[in-house]
């Protein structure tokens, strides 16, 4: 078996997925289909000021395939609602990811499976209120912006003089 990249509508990578799976075992195909993966994430964010996890498709528009080539699978995926076309594909004949591009993608997907991200919902100049921590209550304006720590540099008053104060983005919310 081989794996495939599929381009699909953005958003309907899981009715997708789903679709592949179900068209497959009615027309008899399903043991050549092997896996079906959309790549997702974890993340937290804060509503309502309580702690929401949910699940995020980091490379949208994509839904991963591993199965037998196989003309009739290849013509069924084709035809499902949503799915585009089979990436690097002539019109006729889908190519194959190679093992290199394989071993990223996994490798992506696992990474990002069991660390949640806390999604990021501000910008700089955005008035937030702290949370958490011993800032808690205080309202700040957010100068900097860490995406990939995850972190806030928010500029609060303290005693009348503004001080810049780290924060992780799970200790504000918006003010």
């Amino acid at each position: 078996m081989n794996w495939y990249a599929i381009y699909t509508y953005s958003g309907f990578e899981k009715r997708v997925k789903r679709d592949i799976e179900h068209r497959a075992s009615i027309e008899g195909l399903r043991d050549q289909l092997g896996e079906v993966v959309v790549p997702e994430e974890k993340v937290v964010e804060i509503k309502d000021g309580k702690r929401k996890e949910s699940s995020r498709n980091f490379m949208p528009g994509y839904v991963f395939i591993r199965m037998e080539k196989n003309e009739e699978l290849f013509k069924t995926i084709q035809e499902i609602n949503g799915v585009s076309q089979f990436v690097g594909a002539t019109p006729d004949k889908p190519s194959p990811l190679s093992d290199q591009e394989v071993r990223n993608i996994l490798g992506l997907i696992e990474d990002k499976k069991d660390k949640p991200k806390p999604e990021i919902k501000f910008r700089v100049g955005d008035q937030v209120k702290v949370i958490e921590g011993p800032f808690a209550n205080f309202i700040g304006t957010v100068e900097q912006i860490d995406h990939d720590r995850a972190r806030l540099r928010v500029s609060v008053s303290i005693f009348g003089r503004a001080t810049p104060v780290d924060l992780a983005v799970l200790e504000v919310d918006k003010a």
